[in-house]
């Protein structure tokens, strides 16, 4: 169903089959003592303290103009909150939505004596929001009546959608990393591929992790290296209690490339499937588009068993479908302004708000932390949206839509980022909930809109550069612009070799394995001219032209089979055939190369003719 702006809400049709239908069937459901009680807050008399009576004198005072002069009676929080609930679709007082929407929650009693709080012995008495929420069917919740709902809908104004609001740029803090990823993961998903069709490219099908030499080769593919520098991510002193980052983009592009059904990692040597083969045929844009819809709908892996430190979560029938729970924040992501920062802790708030929420688990006791009994995340405080949602949240965001170039980052190290589990049972000895939690903001990129539906094209984000050069005829740049930032210091050792921290010297050998990995000179040279206010020497222009024309002289079109004939009169009679000529190759008089995509079909045909295949 969608909203009058334009938003789509979630399907509650379940949901309306325990709907309060009647505000009397509501008053019906409550004590005598507990109608006397809401009748004190409305300016009526019973006529007898019968229970019939005292429904009938409440019910008159919530209908019709009776019914605007009680909503006055509450408190602009009050309203809110009754508001939600009426336009809701399951008309549920949602405390997570509301809580994360307008700062607090409205309370449904107060102190009996006028205090500030309820002591433990005292019970309190109901607030006028008692009037309009009510006890729902469901185990717990408070919900309106429909015709009640129906009534306040004549004069209480659908709330206005909670808007994505963007940053200006990323909160300073020590140690802040930002990282553009979609250069990167345009050049690293080309080389991955490459890698693996070469068959290096080393991962488990079970786990998707990859192997220990399928991660020195992956990590030599990553254009600008893993989210954190490798000393930090594998610290060479490390106490065993102590936690480890670890991998985050090779993890990430294992599963990925294997949900895809692009990587095999059945036999020891992962190789490329056939879909994968012809991936190799299409644009880099066009497969990361692929992947990231792949990823969305296949259940392959679960990103939450990257949060090693919550427990339980092998035990069957608990855990919710991969699905719905990336569905919902790909909803919530296409909200987002591209090219704009958002905080990431107003980004969740802003998903409870407005409806965009998911369930990871089924049974939150399930999930612990040490030790089953005492630190099981169905306890009051231990579990709910930011001990559960928000961490799967993270490791969406940073090790799949990140890794594939569809948002920037900006993070710190994990170590002490996040104190919303500090104090739970089971987790004193913890540095880190999860390696994620440094997470502070993100910005959608121009492939992220691509990917997202929000743009009908690509057009590739141009790189920020505060970088100031002079080069000379013999290659030679010098930077006038020091100290080098960092995004600009990875930029140039692509393509060149540093001599001196001031002096680069463009490097043709660099230049030839960052093309093959997929990246492009010629936005390279692009921003050598931008850098360089003088016209580019005609050397370096040459450098820019060759090195481009011989880095592709030679182009894999993917594994092939090679057979060879008894004799040329038999390679010639297959090479002439109608049905087999468009499925081979020759190669030399007696010899035929079989591209693998061919292969079933081309031995089917083979054999069509009465030839066999030893």
């Amino acid at each position: 169903m969608e909203s009058t702006s334009g938003r789509v809400e979630k399907d509650h049709s379940n949901d309306h089959a325990t709907s309060l239908t009647s505000l009397h069937e509501a008053l019906s459901n409550l004590t005598v003592d507990q109608l006397k009680e809401r009748l004190q807050l409305l300016d009526s008399r019973a006529k007898s303290q019968r229970k019939a009576d005292l429904i009938d004198v409440i019910q008159e005072s919530l209908t019709g103009d009776s019914a605007t002069r009680e909503w006055h009676f509450l408190s602009q929080l009050e309203q809110a909150a009754v508001a939600e609930a009426s336009h809701a679709p399951d008309l549920m007082h949602h405390e997570a939505s509301v809580q994360a929407k307008y700062g607090g929650l409205p309370p449904f009693s107060k102190p009996s004596g006028g205090g500030k709080s309820i002591s433990p012995w005292d019970r309190g008495v109901p607030t006028h929001l008692t009037l309009f929420l009510y006890p729902s069917r469901t185990p717990s919740g408070y919900q309106i009546p429909s015709d009640l709902a129906a009534t306040l809908r004549k004069f209480v104004p659908r709330p206005a959608d909670l808007e994505v609001v963007p940053i200006a740029a990323p909160i300073p803090a020590d140690g802040l990393f930002v990282r553009l990823t979609e250069g990167d993961a345009l050049a690293e998903v080309m080389a991955l591929l490459r890698l693996a069709e070469q068959g290096h490219l080393g991962a488990t099908a079970k786990t998707g992790m990859p192997t220990a030499s399928g991660r020195r080769e992956i990590y030599g593919c990553l254009s600008g290296g893993d989210f954190f520098p490798y000393e930090i991510a594998f610290p060479t002193k490390r106490e065993s209690w102590q936690q480890l980052i670890g991998d985050i983009k090779p993890v990430g592009w294992i599963r990925l490339l294997q949900t895809a059904n692009y990587l095999d990692s059945r036999k020891p040597k992962s190789k490329l499937t056939s879909a994968g083969i012809k991936a190799l045929a299409k644009p880099p844009v066009e497969i990361i588009k692929h992947l990231w819809k792949t990823w969305l709908a296949k259940s392959t892996f679960d990103e939450f068993n990257r949060i090693e430190e919550i427990m339980g979560q092998k035990s069957k029938g608990h855990m919710t479908a991969k699905p719905p729970r990336r569905e919902a924040i790909a909803d919530a992501l296409s909200e987002c302004p591209p090219n704009e920062w958002v905080d990431l802790q107003k980004f969740s708030s802003f998903m409870q708000a407005e409806g965009f929420d998911f369930e990871v688990t089924r049974d939150p006791w399930k999930l612990y932390f040490c030790e089953q009994q005492y630190g099981s995340l169905g306890y009051d405080r231990y579990g709910g949206w930011d001990m559960i949602q928000l961490p799967y949240l993270q490791v969406f965001l940073f090790e799949y839509a990140a890794t594939l170039g569809l948002i920037d980052l900006a993070y710190v190290h994990p170590k002490g980022a996040l104190s919303n589990y500090s104090g739970l049972w089971g987790t004193d000895d913890l540095e880190w909930l999860s390696r994620y939690d440094g997470l502070r903001s993100f910005r959608i990129t121009n492939l992220g809109a691509y990917c997202f539906g929000m743009e009908n094209d690509f057009e590739p984000t141009k790189p920020e550069s505060s970088l100031h050069i002079s080069l000379s005829p013999d290659l030679t740049l010098h930077i006038l612009s020091l100290p080098i930032q960092p995004a600009d210091r990875l930029l140039l050792e692509t393509w060149a070799e540093p001599i001196t921290p001031d002096t680069w010297r463009l490097d043709p050998l660099r230049a030839r394995d960052a093309i093959e990995r997929g990246q492009s000179i010629a936005d390279f040279g692009n921003l050598l001219r931008e850098a360089d206010q003088n016209t580019l020497p005609e050397t370096v222009e040459g450098f820019l032209k060759n090195v481009q024309r011989d880095a592709t002289a030679v182009q894999s079109l993917g594994e092939a089979t090679l057979y060879n004939c008894r004799d040329a009169a038999t390679a010639s009679m297959i090479l002439e055939n109608k049905s087999l000529k468009n499925l081979c190759h020759p190669c030399g008089e007696t010899q035929l190369a079989v591209p693998a995509k061919n292969l079933a079909k081309f031995q089917k045909q083979v054999r069509a003719l009465g030839l066999g295949i030893v």
